[in-house]
């Protein structure tokens, strides 16, 4: 084990290094990531059972304001701006559309929030077995130039050294592999929650604009 850290070259250094680096940072991602799919996994089932509980907008009230829950404070930013959009001399459809927008902003941040970290994953899956190839080249090339200083080299030598700088490869493919796992599993879990807090903000709009015409705000 020593034996081959000790043949490695400045610049296998650095690839290792580099690699072990991005190893990090992925797996870092991974564990963040899936703490905040589930986070909000949880979210969806509490808020899909506290609503079907609620019997009054003071009751919504109340829970929007004592829950910090992103899908939660979607709807604190749509009651928060409700008010000033309904004092506005406009139609009743413009202030449909504007409390649409204030959700359609408020779903972009959460989407904006669920996509931290997938651009980094998408990166060190597509680099490092590249990073790693580098790796076997440069390893490859200071072993054919140690043996060519050898008068008689044996294929025992020349194969243990190749195989060493092959390794190279392994551990960036190794790096490699779970992050395109996770960039894709991530993927489509974004995908369906959005599907799925999308549909959320269309109930939280439908209730505010039903509730404000029958003065039940």
């Amino acid at each position: 084990m020593f034996e081959f850290f000790s043949g490695f070259s400045v610049v296998s250094w650095i690839v290792f290094s580099l690699l072990i680096i991005l190893s990090t940072v992925s797996w870092f991602l991974i564990y963040v990531k899936s703490l905040m799919t589930f986070i909000l996994s949880r979210e969806f089932r509490r808020v899909s059972l506290k609503w079907r509980e609620f019997s009054g907008f003071s009751q919504i009230s109340s829970f929007a304001h004592n829950d910090q829950s992103l899908l939660v404070k979607m709807l604190v930013a749509a009651l928060f701006e409700w008010p000033k959009i309904n004092m506005a001399p406009i139609t009743d459809l413009q202030k449909s559309e504007l409390l649409t927008a204030v959700f359609n902003r408020e779903t972009t941040r959460i989407r904006m929030l669920l996509d931290r970290g997938q651009t980094m994953l998408a990166v060190i899956a597509a680099v490092s077995p590249f990073i790693g190839l580098l790796g076997t080249v440069v390893g490859i090339f200071g072993t054919l130039t140690d043996i060519a200083g050898i008068e008689e080299p044996s294929l025992q030598v020349i194969s243990g050294s190749i195989g060493e700088t092959l390794i190279m490869t392994a551990i960036g493919l190794v790096v490699a592999i779970p992050a395109v796992f996770a960039y894709n599993l991530f993927a489509r879990f974004n995908y369906n929650a959005m599907i799925r807090i999308r549909q959320i903000a269309k109930s939280y709009h439908t209730l505010i604009v039903y509730k404000l015409k029958n003065d039940d705000f």
